[in-house]
């Protein structure tokens, strides 16, 4: 009898268990899996933290981060996308995104967006704009970049100059560029500005701010060669000449950065991805301050993104589209503010609340006015690292107006294809 009982109690809590497993065996049978593609590994982490919360809520997704280095990420992706077999969400760049769209390789987003639940009023507007082709919104923006102006307080008081102010403008950099030179006696450079990449930090906001659109607008050629473009360029050139900024050949053998923080520059023009690492900085955070840049013609600058895509081959896009709305959320996009400037508006003033020591609300305030990285035709990468070689000439000291005439028209090409 004993025996009887016990295994009658034993196939009872047995039935109630596998009646408990079932809706998790359902699951398990019915789950599918996105894969997500990232290059970031610095944001793994809250890529992690993100798709943990998503699971829990929807246990019938499962969410693969892969992460690729930048360095290989394109070559990985555009394989991927030619095997019809890219991942379900990937990141997308603005350098990259005409081709992308270009060539199918993405899922157009717009018929999405119907649901309601992404509102693209909440996300930086050069941003959006940036991602939609021939009507439709083909990416939603993830996260943003802006420039601003660092100044070192102590240089400026060793020169007894007054600090710049969100105000300013081009002649008040230069004067005040002109002072600390004077009063610094070469102990420091008054000015430094990174010109040996792609311009983000440096000459393209200088463009903007003098009207300056850089890509093809409205059936006009490309205005990087005209007046108020040679004017920016030359501009660069006198205050390399007259000592207020490094040469050329001085910015190239040392980062912009680490001249700054190593307390030798008074002013440095930089992305807010040098945001924390400044302000966590013990050797300058005590004396050192933001502000935007100064004003030329017109406010202006660059804001760079990158944003979400889906694949055109994914089988998975409903839910693809259902990820892409809760790392769309205020929520999610507060977790990225730990590392990064979120591309929702409200979300980004986290990003700033959560640097310490140093108030860098003027890289938001920034992003009200702010143009989007520029970019033309399906190869953005070789007319600008074609730009770049023309300027790097002129920074050397080449003239700006021969150099760039040469060159345009080559350059003009690869914008139209």
């Amino acid at each position: 009898m004993l025996t009887k009982k016990i295994t009658g109690r034993f196939l009872t809590h047995s039935a109630i268990a596998a009646a408990l497993l079932l809706p998790a065996m359902s699951y398990a049978a019915n789950q599918i899996t996105l894969r997500y593609s990232v290059w970031d590994r610095n944001q793994l982490p809250a890529e992690q933290e993100i798709a943990k919360r998503f699971e829990q809520q929807n246990p019938d997704i499962k969410v693969e981060v892969e992460l690729t280095p930048a360095a290989q990420y394109f070559v990985k992706l555009d394989s991927a996308a030619a095997g019809g077999v890219a991942p379900d969400i990937f990141w997308i760049n603005m350098p990259y995104f005409v081709q992308y769209a270009k060539n199918g390789i993405m899922e157009p987003l717009t018929p999405y967006l119907k649901d309601g639940k992404v509102n693209l009023n909440d996300i930086v507007a050069s941003s959006v704009h940036a991602y939609q082709y021939q009507g439709q919104q083909m990416a939603i923006p993830r996260d943003v970049d802006s420039i601003a102006v660092w100044y070192n307080k102590k240089l400026f008081d060793q020169a007894g100059v007054s600090y710049p102010t969100n105000d300013w403008n081009w002649d008040d950099l230069k004067k005040k560029a002109g002072e600390l030179k004077s009063g610094l006696k070469d102990s420091a450079f008054p000015l430094v500005m990174d010109l040996s990449i792609d311009g983000q930090d440096s000459y393209l906001n200088m463009l903007f701010q003098k009207g300056n659109h850089i890509v093809p607008k409205d059936g006009q050629p490309t205005d990087i060669a005209n007046d108020n473009a040679i004017w920016v360029y030359q501009q660069i050139q006198d205050m390399m000449s007259s000592g207020l900024m490094p040469s050329a050949q001085q910015m190239s053998e040392i980062k912009t950065e680490n001249i700054f923080q190593s307390n030798r520059a008074a002013m440095v023009y930089a992305g807010s991805w040098l945001a924390a690492p400044f302000a966590s900085n013990e050797l300058i955070n005590d004396h050192i301050g933001v502000v935007t840049m100064p004003k030329i013609d017109r406010q202006s600058g660059v804001a760079h993104s990158l944003a979400y895509a889906v694949s055109s081959h994914s089988a998975h896009k409903q839910e693809a589209w259902k990820y892409i709305e809760f790392m769309s959320s205020e929520a999610s996009q507060a977790t990225l503010a730990k590392a990064v400037i979120p591309a929702n508006k409200i979300a980004a003033k986290q990003w700033a609340a959560n640097i310490q020591k140093v108030d860098v609300t003027p890289y938001i305030d920034t992003l009200n006015f702010t143009e989007a990285y520029p970019t033309a035709g399906t190869n953005t990468p070789k007319w600008q690292n074609m730009w770049i070689a023309s300027l790097k000439k002129i920074f050397m000291g080449a003239d700006a107006k021969k150099e760039m005439d040469k060159s345009v028209k080559k350059i003009e090409r690869i914008m139209e294809q």
